[in-house]
């Protein structure tokens, strides 16, 4: 990996304050990425520590790296798009799972306490109060 130095000539011109904000932006697309720095770095031609070195900000990619990035994730989106969709869906089944769990036990007594603790915490973690 070549990392990218500011020459003394551009920093002087004030251009370079750009520069922070393009990695940031990059940074913030790797933390969000829906495939491992392994990968990206495989298929970007960079060892994964250089990914992860872009990530936490030890270094700066080249723009040619940040653009092959890029590409790879455009090149998978139809991939993610598919795994969103059956995201979404199991989010679906388990929120009607416990829909159905609570008009069962409607009315009973006898309910499990671990039972009422895990579909709380179902509950709270995908934000559907209790």
């Amino acid at each position: 990996m070549s990392e990218t130095r500011v020459p003394t000539w551009y920093a002087a011109t004030g251009l370079h304050g750009e520069n922070s904000r393009v990695y940031q932006a990059f940074q913030a697309f790797l933390h969000n990425l829906p495939l491992s720095y392994t990968h990206l770095a495989g298929e970007v031609g960079v060892s994964q520590p250089a990914v992860s070195r872009w990530a936490s900000d030890v270094t700066h990619p080249s723009l040619e790296e940040m653009s092959a990035a890029v590409d790879v994730v455009r090149s998978r989106l139809d991939e993610i798009r598919q795994q969103t969709e059956r995201f979404a869906e199991i989010l679906r089944l388990v929120e009607e799972a416990m829909r159905l769990y609570d008009l069962e036990v409607e009315g009973r007594g006898d309910i499990d306490p671990h039972q009422q603790r895990v579909t709380a915490r179902l509950r709270e973690e995908l934000g559907l109060g209790t």
